[in-house]
């Protein structure tokens, strides 16, 4: 009896985050960790895109919606705290995944495919590399103001004229391309990455296959029209200082 009780206060399982770890290091954790945090990550770059698009409303709103965002503590710090939590979920799943994988099928195929989705997972690993260092430099430009053609420039009410920082910083070729460029990657790696998240779920066959693959063109490509208006009308001189 008495070593029966030792045993049992001897034997303890697992911890929850020995568990989740475990989990998220498993093939169809890491997948599921990546699908999720992807999908917070979308959701992100959706409503960042639509507070940029006020740039073509005008200089007052583009302020607003920037004043707002930085007097909102409990908006802006649980964002920020989304993002540093998903944003490395996101890329250690996104590794382990391709270890996994890659340990699964040690010898390639020995025809490779060239189906156009192949080719876009091949470059997952890229379009996401470029996107996060896009990512790097807009904080270094607008949050931490380290960088920038122009010194940032405080209004009356004592908030940082975005609008201006926004437009000068788009009128300098270089940083407007590399811009366009990164929102063409961001969109073929969440249009295939919305893809394969649905082909993971199941939702996959001749009768939903076209339309998801649709689908997931549309929300890649047109964040990346809406995003690219921006600096191409500053650019044209659509959008002025």
């Amino acid at each position: 009896m008495a070593d029966a009780m030792e045993l049992k206060r001897g034997s303890t399982g697992p911890t929850l985050f020995g568990s989740l770890v475990k989990f998220m290091s498993s093939s169809v954790g890491s997948k599921v960790v990546m699908a999720v945090t992807g999908l917070g990550l979308c959701a992100f770059i959706m409503g960042h895109m639509a507070g940029n698009l006020l740039a073509f409303v005008g200089r007052d709103a583009f302020n607003h919606y920037a004043a707002t965002l930085k007097g909102t503590p409990l908006l802006l710090w649980g964002t920020r705290l989304a993002l540093l939590i998903g944003f490395p979920l996101h890329i250690w799943t996104a590794v382990r995944t391709v270890q996994l994988n890659r340990a699964a099928r040690p010898v390639a195929y020995a025809v490779p495919s060239k189906a156009p989705a192949r080719a876009a997972a091949k470059t997952m690993m890229l379009s996401g590399a470029v996107v996060l260092a896009y990512f790097a430099y807009h904080l270094a430009h607008f949050t931490l103001h380290l960088t920038g053609p122009q010194p940032a420039t405080l209004l009356a009410d004592g908030h940082y004229d975005a609008y201006s920082m926004m437009v000068m910083g788009f009128q300098q070729p270089l940083i407007a391309i590399f811009y366009v460029t990164a929102m063409v990657l961001l969109a073929a790696h969440i249009s295939h990455g919305i893809y394969s998240l649905f082909q993971h779920l199941g939702f996959w066959g001749a009768k939903w296959t076209p339309f998801l693959k649709n689908v997931a063109l549309v929300l890649g490509y047109g964040l990346c029209a809406g995003f690219a208006s921006i600096p191409l009308s500053v650019l044209l001189g659509l959008i002025k200082p």
